[in-house]
């Protein structure tokens, strides 16, 4: 991973020149926070000769890529676009460099909006969000797209209990200090397997993957999605769980919200699909759902921690488990699971 922690202005200032030729020596270089990714991002802003309005745009600083190479991020992004999904226009790049530079959609990510917003505001913002996922769930996936790497990679069984096993190492094992031996690491494997194999058998849909209020932007009266490049086949609800449940995101909106804006998405779903989507099930594979990303969700917090040093997500754990708790009590495949969850975390408070 470029891990570059400063980009200067005498490093960029020849190649924006070459973009942007109105470019002035008003050029200044800034880092952004990149919330929990590994990417580096830095906003680049400039005046015009002759006007007072500063122009910025963003640099994301990757991973080096070969000329003849696409990356995900790029052939991602072009899918979104097709789809009608707002994604950030890409400017130019240097491949040896790991450098993109990108449209910049703002420093106000959809959690600000929902934390500075009345109630009704919450769930305006909440819709536009979801217009995007009834977007990638309709025309993202009817449309295949052989270069996108989406359609190449799923939330099968490997995938879905990797971040489980994740878990296990980074936060049983790793932050609360629990000694497995083997046996009890298989143990906690086979009482996942079953929602794992659940999950996997669903009808799969375009799935962003880290759908949540940090990766998303609001302008105005819109959104633009960020960090899709690791997007996948899923289950229906991915999306909508990872948007209405990560983090704080349930107390801040509070149940009625949260419960019009899944009937916001069926609704509007059913209408651009033409499809009928049974509310139950629905509603059920939506806790599933939340279930594994939950403790997947807590597994990222713990490894920011304990690889990278970043303890701003450690406050998240415990209203992650609080959601968690009455889920893994209500569906019987989930009664080993709830088992081992109990004997190694704080599960039980």
């Amino acid at each position: 991973m470029a891990d570059q922690a400063v980009l200067t202005m005498e490093q960029v200032e020849p190649w924006l020149s070459t973009l942007f030729p109105e470019a002035q020596a008003t050029l200044s270089v800034s880092p952004l926070t990149a919330d929990a990714s590994t990417r580096r991002y830095f906003r680049v802003q400039w005046r015009p000769s002759g006007t007072g309005r500063a122009i910025s745009r963003v640099i994301m600083v990757c991973d080096p890529w070969l000329e003849t190479e696409t990356p995900d991020f790029i052939t991602v992004a072009r899918h979104l676009a097709a789809s009608g999904v707002r994604v950030p226009a890409i400017e130019g790049m240097i491949p040896a460099s790991g450098w993109m530079c990108l449209e910049d959609f703002g420093d106000r990510a959809l959690a600000d909006a929902w934390r500075d917003a009345a109630k009704p505001e919450r769930l305006v913002w909440g819709q536009r969000a979801l217009d995007a996922v009834v977007r990638m769930h309709t025309t993202a996936t009817q449309h295949y797209d052989a270069a996108c790497p989406a359609f190449h990679l799923a939330f099968d069984v490997p995938k879905l209990l990797s971040e489980l096993q994740h878990f296990r190492l980074h936060a049983i094992e790793g932050l609360w200090q629990q000694e497995l031996t083997d046996d009890e690491r298989d143990v906690f494997d086979a009482a996942c397997h079953p929602l794992c194999a659940h999950l996997e058998a669903q009808p799969q849909y375009f799935c962003h993957r880290d759908y949540h209020g940090w990766n998303i932007m609001a302008q105005d009266k819109t959104v633009g999605i960020l960090d899709f490049q690791d997007a996948r086949m899923g289950p229906q609800p991915y999306d909508v769980v990872s948007l209405l449940v990560d983090r704080r995101t349930p107390s801040l909106l509070g149940r009625d919200v949260s419960t019009a804006l899944v009937q916001y998405y069926l609704d509007r779903f059913e209408a651009e699909s033409g499809q009928r989507v049974d509310r139950a099930a629905f509603d059920e594979l939506f806790e599933l759902v939340a279930v594994q990303r939950c403790i997947k969700a807590i597994g990222t917090f713990a490894a920011m921690h304990m690889i990278y040093g970043r303890s701003q997500y450690l406050p998240y754990i415990e209203p992650t488990l609080t959601y968690l708790r009455p889920l893994v009590q209500r569906h019987a495949m989930l009664a080993s699971l709830e088992a081992v969850l109990y004997r190694y975390t704080p599960l039980a408070g």
